[in-house]
């Protein structure tokens, strides 16, 4: 991979706006983002926060109203009418309805782009067909879109989409549309091409899940803007933002146990001395005894709630929710021994007007 000093993909100030009710609406507000050769790089955010529409920026099918954007080393702004054209074979684009001609046959299909091309027709449909067997579809070369599920069909686009043999691949969306499992064949064919062709992959998601299964890189999007970014597994360990801390405890299921807990009459009228606290580790934390050791050296109680654990690429990270039961000292310092040992430590709202002393420690 190249660094970031000379990016594949460099959006610079990047800003869209359009005009909504005779108002100006900042759908991409001076986002700057740079994108590594060979990366996969998940931008995130729910719907309308801008992440559909920055993308598209990439190859110019949205053309800013402000900035610069920069692929392959080119500024896309600055290209003729059939520069442009040439440059944007090299960024191929799968979207969630798939976008196939019905008419054709599947074989018809991948060879599409391949038309305005001055190849002879063997040579076309070999290559289309050569596409299909790499995307698992090669018996399927006569068969219409309609014949197929939606996991086939998304191939037949991926398929497609690597046609000009693009540096490039757009994701927008692409699984959302599909059941799980199709999800999950579906990015394990993305991560094939990008480990076998070098295929620099950008995907849009508004689902964490997707993005811990295959992505190097996120961005989290918001109101058209980046409000967090970098390593998966870091963003996942340690996101700094609100919305961002949504995406992972959904992905995680730990929203699903906090409903429970705030819904449970019991656990929101806490005794003295009892804590609700969250707990997240990473990497070496994760198979330690913390736990044990923390009950037995300070003297406290421990009641686990909700416990999972999940590897990110190479890092583990574990989600616990526990009843923590001591004295306000023993809590105190329960915490300090979590936080030396890497854990980031959460208070949950528990009974009100409770001793609050070993609130100061928590990270």
């Amino acid at each position: 991979m190249t660094d970031l000093q000379n990016p594949i993909v460099d959006l610079h100030d990047v800003s869209v706006t359009f005009q909504s009710n005779g108002k100006p609406l900042h759908a991409v507000d001076k986002v700057n983002l740079q994108i590594k050769q060979g990366d996969i790089y998940g931008i995130i955010g729910y719907s309308g926060a801008g992440k559909s529409t920055l993308v598209r920026t990439i190859n110019l099918l949205q053309k800013p109203t402000a900035g610069k954007v920069t692929v392959s080393g080119k500024d896309l702004l600055q290209l003729s009418s059939s520069e442009l054209r040439k440059a944007r074979k090299k960024i191929g684009m799968i979207f969630q309805h798939f976008n196939l001609l019905n008419s054709r046959t599947v074989l018809n299909n991948v060879e599409y782009p391949l038309l305005s091309q001055r190849i002879s027709k063997v040579k076309r449909q070999a290559k289309a067909k050569h596409l299909l067997e790499v995307v698992g579809l090669a018996e399927f070369e006569h068969s219409y879109p309609e014949q197929l599920s939606g996991g086939q069909k998304q191939r037949v686009a991926i398929a497609r989409a690597l046609a000009n043999d693009p540096d490039i691949l757009v994701s927008d969306e692409a699984t959302s549309a599909l059941d799980p499992k199709t999800t999950d064949d579906i990015l394990d064919l993305l991560k094939h091409l990008n480990e076998t062709l070098g295929l620099t992959i950008v995907l849009i998601t508004h689902e964490m899940q997707v993005i811990k299964s295959i992505c190097h890189h996120v961005a989290v999007m918001d109101d058209g803007k980046i409000i967090e970014r970098g390593e998966v597994a870091e963003v996942f360990s340690n996101p700094q933002q609100a919305l961002t801390q949504n995406f992972v405890d959904s992905s995680a299921n730990v929203t699903g146990a906090l409903e429970q807990i705030k819904a449970d009459p019991d656990l929101q009228d806490l005794a003295e001395g009892e804590r609700i606290l969250y707990l997240k580790f990473r990497n070496k934390a994760t198979k330690e005894s913390l736990i044990s050791d923390l009950t037995e050296l300070y003297q406290l109680k421990a009641n686990i709630l909700f416990a999972n654990i999940e590897r990110i690429q190479t890092t583990s990270i574990g989600y616990l929710i526990i009843i923590l039961s001591g004295t306000p000292k023993r809590l105190a310092d329960g915490i300090n021994f979590l936080n030396r040992h890497g854990v980031r430590v959460q208070l949950l709202p528990g009974k009100k007007g409770a001793d609050n002393d070993a609130e100061a420690n928590i990270s």
